[in-house]
């Protein structure tokens, strides 16, 4: 049957409608940082096959139900059960690492199932080997977190109060893990009554079809629009992930697409072998049409992300015992160094294949964790935040400055100190950090902390070794570091990926976060918004005339003779990508072995 047009668009506005009522209960209600103020969670609507109808959708979301549906078929199921799982391995990169853990309520009417809903968050703590589950040092899934099968967590709307013990008696934080899991537990009840309302309001057969007509409706415009950016033929972009955490050794991400005819493959098949560490990264197929989909948004923003965007490419290859495909019991918390690489690769390929509107790299976004025993509370205190970097310069618009991720949030500085013992002293751009372009790479930003208590610092950070690459003439982005007591003679280094770092009460943690690539020959910036980016702080007077050909007085008036005659002796750049020397010195090492 056909659904009318417009009750299609009213039951398409009734699930965003469902959507944004979810997220708004989880926000109110979780319990911990990770959720409530940094906004790590997903919550979604699928049909009765599992295929996903509406949500805001990052890298997560597709095939969530499936693991489910293998343990528990629909006959099984029963109102008000819930379900229960966060196994990356056994949901085949479904769920992406061990510290979200999904649930999923069937939704029934007139008897049997007709719908899902599901909600995820990113917990503070579910076990493992240190305070917060993920280290850069774990070697084994085992070392991050509780591992849950999927279970029955709720039957017939009664809680399984023997599991559900066991879960929280494995966190240092049981009192966030309760409060958070209840948040998503009635984030999918919730999502279950009003979806129950809308099969009763319309017919059964018109909501499954409207259903099928969006997912349909998407997987239409993403494949043409998709089909039209890449010609036929083959095309390929490498990468590298700077270190492997436990051997320090780089990691090559290989991305190739092929078009025959109407046909488009994707391979990763000849990226690196996997990590000892944990940034491996179980690349899903549905994961990889995402990555391409949520460029496609850029390009036609009515173009919505369901189970059709996961329908772009036609074959997915990847290879088992490779970082971007890792065999169990292969690590993988620090999955995002891999899987922001591969967006790279993406942008990078379709650069390649002739889409000269692809933007320039991004960062993999910064964090450090702050973690100790407080002898006189008797508890654990732990603390993880994420610090904004530069995204990479696009071709319509300079890249977006200080952003920590771009579907959740940085920390407000006065909850930061609330949180733990520390005191931010400084929160400031970091300037000539952003790729030099026509348009500018985003600029990362300086965030010092001052420790008020002895506790160890762990740090994560890429883009170091291999910065974000610049793209039609723009340069590479800047690096970033973390420094211990800068300008004092106790000043040190740390290490990008770092465990276990003694800090003192006192001490103070500079984190330098690095930009975007630039898109673009810089000389073709306008002098006047150089001018602009040097009195707003995004590039110094030394940055303006190095990077950018424009020359300024010492009282910041453009000096426009100057700057014509400097710009003339200076070549035009039309280098499709740019890596920058430390990388191209890295690089060179590597293909001579």
């Amino acid at each position: 049957m056909t659904v009318d047009p417009i009750k299609l668009e009213i039951i398409r506005g009734q699930l965003r409608s469902v959507i944004l009522e979810m997220e708004a209960l989880v926000e109110r209600t979780a319990m911990s940082p990770m959720v409530k103020e940094k906004k790590d969670y997903f919550v979604g609507i699928y049909d009765a096959k599992g295929r996903i109808a509406d949500a805001y959708i990052s890298l997560s979301g597709p095939r969530m139900v499936d693991p489910i549906l293998v343990e528990y078929p629909l006959e099984t199921m029963c109102p008000g059960d819930i379900f229960w799982y966060n196994d990356p391995h056994l949901s085949e990169g479904a769920i992406q690492h061990t510290g979200d853990m999904c649930f999923c309520a069937p939704v029934f009417h007139d008897g049997h199932v007709v719908a899902f809903a599901v909600s995820f968050g990113h917990f503070w703590d579910i076990g493992g080997s240190v305070s917060g589950s993920l280290s850069p040092m774990s070697t084994e899934i085992f070392h991050e977190g509780t591992l849950v099968p999927p279970i029955r967590i709720m039957r017939g709307g009664i809680l399984n109060q023997e599991a559900y013990r066991v879960i929280l008696r494995n966190s240092r934080f049981p009192a966030l893990l309760e409060g958070d899991t209840r948040a998503l537990m009635a984030a999918c009840r919730l999502a279950e009554d009003r979806i129950q309302g809308m099969f009763g309001l319309y017919s059964e057969a018109i909501v499954v079809e409207a259903f099928e007509t969006i997912m349909k409706q998407s997987a239409m415009i993403g494949r043409k629009l998709l089909r039209d950016l890449v010609p036929e033929g083959e095309y390929k972009f490498v990468d590298y992930v700077d270190r492997d955490p436990v051997d320090g050794e780089p990691r090559r991400i290989e991305l190739r697409i092929q078009r025959d005819h109407d046909r488009i493959t994707a391979d990763l098949t000849r990226s690196g072998p996997q990590a000892k560490g944990p940034i491996n990264f179980i690349t899903s197929p549905d994961a990889l049409n995402l990555m391409f989909g949520r460029y496609l948004t850029s390009i036609e923003p009515s173009f919505q992300l369901n189970e059709g965007s996961c329908t772009l490419l036609d074959e997915v290859r990847v290879a088992p015992g490779t970082i971007t495909y890792p065999n169990f019991p292969a690590p993988v918390g620090l999955r995002s160094h891999t899987a922001i690489r591969i967006m790279g690769c993406i942008m990078g390929v379709l650069g390649q294949s002739g889409d000269q509107s692809a933007p320039a790299a991004s960062p993999v976004y910064v964090i450090y964790n702050l973690r100790t025993w407080d002898v006189n509370a008797n508890r654990f205190l732990y603390f993880s935040e994420g610090v904004g970097s530069g995204q990479g310069g696009r071709s319509f618009a300079d890249g977006l400055d200080a952003i920590y991720f771009r579907d959740q949030k940085n920390y407000p500085i006065e909850f930061s100190e609330q949180e733990f013992p520390l005191r931010v002293e400084r929160y400031a751009i970091r300037p000539d950090s952003g790729g030099p372009g026509l348009n500018r790479g985003g600029c990362g930003v300086i965030r010092d902390i001052r420790m008020l208590m002895d506790c160890t610092l762990s740090t994560r950070m890429d883009n170091v070794r291999f910065p974000c690459f610049g793209a039609n003439g723009g340069l590479a982005g800047r690096v970033g570091a973390f420094t211990l007591n800068p300008g004092t003679p106790t000043e040190q280094k740390i290490p990008a990926t770092a465990e276990n770092v003694s800090v003192k009460n006192g001490d103070l943690l500079r984190v330098e976060t690095g930009g975007g690539g630039g898109w673009g020959d810089p000389c073709q910036r306008s002098a006047d918004d150089v001018w602009s980016d040097v009195c707003n702080g995004f590039v110094t007077l030394d940055g303006a005339h190095e990077d950018y050909g424009v020359v300024l007085t010492a009282a910041f008036e453009l000096d426009t003779k100057a700057t014509a005659v400097l710009r003339a002796r200076r070549p035009k750049r039309t280098v499709a990508f740019d890596r920058g020397p430390v990388a191209e010195e890295w690089l060179r090492e590597i293909e001579t072995g």
